[in-house]
Order: C-alpha cells, then structure tokens, then sequence
C-alpha cells in the first residue's frame, strides 16, 4: 500500500529544459530521466501530462512556464502526484513571493528546505503553507517583479491595491521582518463564449473564482460579505435584478451558517494564497455580460484574391481597459501569399502570420472599453475553393482588470479581533 505514493525522482526544470531543482529519492530511474521527459515533449507539442518510457512513470504539471516533474516506477495514483506537484507550485509561490525561473534560481536554498520538508525518501510528508512554516527557516530573496512596468498604468482607488501587491513571499514564523497584517481578495471571472458566423451567441459560461493571499498573523476570524441579491440557481429563487450563479463550491475552512440568510462566509484564512469559493455560469443572462463583439467581414477583390476585415468592439465601459488582448484565425489552406495589415491609426499592435499553420496573430497592448480596432488579411485562393467553409474559426483571449462580468461582488471584509492587540494593517 506505501508504493501508491512513492516518488523516485523530483525535477524543476526552466522553460529552456534546464535544471533548476533536483531530487533522486531512491536511486532506481537513470539520472536523464529529464532529458528523456524534454524529448518527448519536443516530440509531440501535446503530449499527456502522464506517460510512461522503458518501464518509468513520467507525471507533471507545468506553471508558469516551468515543469515540475515526477518520476517513479511504482503503480502510483496518477491523481494524487498530480495534485501533490499544484500544491508545490502553490507553496514555492507563497515562500518566494512570485513563481518564476529567475525567483526560483535567487532562492535556491529555501525551494530546497521545502522540498525536503515536503518529501522524505519518496514519500510525502506535509505541503500545507502554514504547517512547513515551522520548519522553514531561510529567509526569501527579493525578486524583481515582472509585471511592475505593465502594471504601472493601472490607478489605485482607496479601496483596491495593484495586482504587483501580492507578489511577495509570506512572513516566516517569529520573523524579524516587521510585516503589515494584510489580506489580499480577488474576484476573477473566466469567460467561455462561442458564436457563429452571423455574431449570435451559441455557448456561454462563466467559471470564476474568490481568490484570497493572507500575510495575517495569528488564526483571526474572518467575515467575508457577498452581493445580498446573491442566488444560487438551484434554490429557485432567480428573478430580476438578482446575481445568479448555478454552481458554487468553497474551501474547507469557510463556516456556510450565515451564507443562507446573510450571505456572509465565516472563516479563518489559512497562510498563503488559496481559493475561497468557485463558482459556475453555464448560460448568458443578458447581453452586457459580452465584454467584445467580433464582425468578420469577407469580400473578393478578384477571381482568385480574397480579403478578410475583422472588426473588434469593447462592449465595456471606457473606464476600463482589455489588457493582453491575442486574436487568432486561420485562413484556408490552399491559399498563398497572404498579408495582414493594421489600421494607420494603430498603436500598441502587432501582426503575425505563420505559413505553415495558415494562422494569423493579432495582438493588442491595450484596448480601451468602448473603441473599435480592426485588421485586415488578403490571401490568394486556388480555383474551386470556397473560402467561407474553410475559413476560421476566430478566437480570442483577453483581461480586464477591475472588470466583474459575473457582478459578484465583496461588499465587505471584517476582521474579528479577539484580543486587541491584534491590529491589522488597512489601506
């Protein structure tokens, strides 16, 4: 029964394949079982996250570009090391602040005074934030933060701190460091939509999250307040005006005894960044919750020469802005010679066509809300094609920092002192 969770080997690797983080465990898988691993990623783009090679079981969960990476040749649960390695990616970023090859390179010593925690001779131990907190005893390197510059733009109102705000490492237990008692709570919506080629909506949903960092001393109480029109679908109590999830789940440490009534969640946070509550939109309530419209237009300028317009308009208000914006689409592929041209008046775009793959990249810095941008692609089309049938599909992806699709809101966030010398920082 001990083989279920026996580990041979833990690997970190770069997004270059280089080692960052070894450790061989029992001894019995060859020593380049990360080259092995690299070359069957090279060799197929889409590999499994779990396979097997001459007897040796290969599981990993990429983040952040990284690989972290088991190897074993016992019959393991592939489940239980998957979630094993997300829970490592979880605690590396609440010890070092920000996951990344350069923070992880600069804290060297103290990724592997966790790893050591975390596993003894294969087998796992703890890997819970708070309790390796005891036992870990080197202090986090500062890291410059990648995201300052294109955060910088953002403006903070009394109420909200840049996103750059939680990239810090937690403080360590008796720590010498003089940290403000802080909680960071995030609401982030993840938009699904499909449509067809006349812009009508065919799926929609929404899958978000209530994501907290805690850097609070102590085990406080904490009362986290939601919309009080809040509803859950299955209860039957939709009407108009309501916010209406379908599916909600939360985390173990939330006290639901006043979410009926007051839509309040009790809890005591646990250190480090953690997932408060989940929740699932499975159908478009009304159509503002469709942050862009695309209109594809396609005319031919010749018997054999095509062109595609494509239209995006931000359907948000111009307060906000669409950050990391990527439109993609294919063109046919028995056309040739394609050029993609930007808008004269574009700034902060670029344009990117890939032959071999008949795709072309649009990406756009910043899209202020209520603007319109548009792209243009002429191709060449062989005789008896019909580039309306081989054309596309168009996607998308974007974020909109600030911006609440879902409408799920924290109205507000009490800490309940028990004694009061506990003061925690506001801003």
């Amino acid at each position: 029964a001990k083989s279920a969770a026996m580990i041979s080997q833990l690997f970190i690797l770069a997004p270059n394949g280089h080692t960052i983080v070894h450790k061989d465990y029992r001894g019995d898988v060859p020593k380049e079982a990360s080259e092995t691993f690299l070359r069957k990623i090279v060799e197929k783009s889409d590999a499994s996250p779990i396979f097997q090679v001459d007897g040796v079981n290969y599981l990993c969960v990429r983040k952040n570009g990284l690989f972290f990476l088991c190897t074993t040749v016992h019959n393991v649960s592939p489940a239980f090391v998957i979630e094993l390695l997300t829970q490592l990616t979880k605690v590396c970023k609440d010890y070092i602040g920000v996951l990344n090859e350069e923070s992880l390179r600069k804290n060297f010593t103290l990724i592997y005074e966790l790893v050591d925690e975390i596993m003894d001779f294969g087998y796992p131990q703890c890997a819970a934030t708070a309790e390796l907190q005891a036992f870990v005893f080197n202090e986090p390197a500062p890291v410059s933060n990648p995201a300052q510059g294109r955060l910088a733009t953002l403006k903070s109102s009394p109420k909200t701190m840049s996103s750059k705000a939680v990239h810090k490492p937690i403080a360590l237990r008796d720590s010498s460091r003089g940290d403000k008692n802080e909680i960071f709570v995030d609401v982030i919506d993840r938009i699904s939509a499909t449509f067809n080629a006349s812009g009508q909506v065919r799926t929609f949903s929404i899958d978000g999250s209530i994501q907290m960092k805690s850097y609070l001393s102590g085990s406080p109480e904490l009362h986290l307040a939601l919309n009080d029109e809040l509803i859950i679908s299955s209860s039957g109590k939709a009407g108009y005006g309501m916010v209406e999830l379908d599916n909600v789940n939360f985390h173990e440490c939330v006290n639901l005894e006043k979410f009926e009534q007051e839509k309040m969640l009790v809890l005591e946070p646990p250190h480090g960044e953690f997932v408060l509550m989940n929740f699932h939109i499975g159908s478009l309530r009304h159509e503002g919750q469709i942050p862009f419209r695309l209109t594809p237009t396609l005319t031919p300028i010749s018997e054999y020469k095509q062109e595609l317009r494509l239209q995006v308009h931000a359907e948000f208000p111009e307060k906000y802005h669409g950050a990391n914006v990527k439109v993609q689409f294919t063109v046919p592929k028995s056309s040739t010679g394609a050029t993609v041209e930007l808008a004269p008046q574009a700034k902060g775009q670029t344009s990117d066509y890939d032959d071999a793959s008949k795709t072309v990249t649009w990406q756009i810095r910043k899209f202020v809300g209520s603007s319109v941008h548009s792209i243009s692609c002429k191709f060449v089309v062989s005789a008896g094609c019909n580039p309306r049938k081989e054309m596309g599909p168009i996607s998308m992806n974007f974020e909109i920092p600030m911006y609440n699709v879902s409408q799920l809101q924290v109205l507000h966030l009490k800490i309940v002192e028990r004694n009061k010398s506990y003061n925690p920082h506001r801003w």
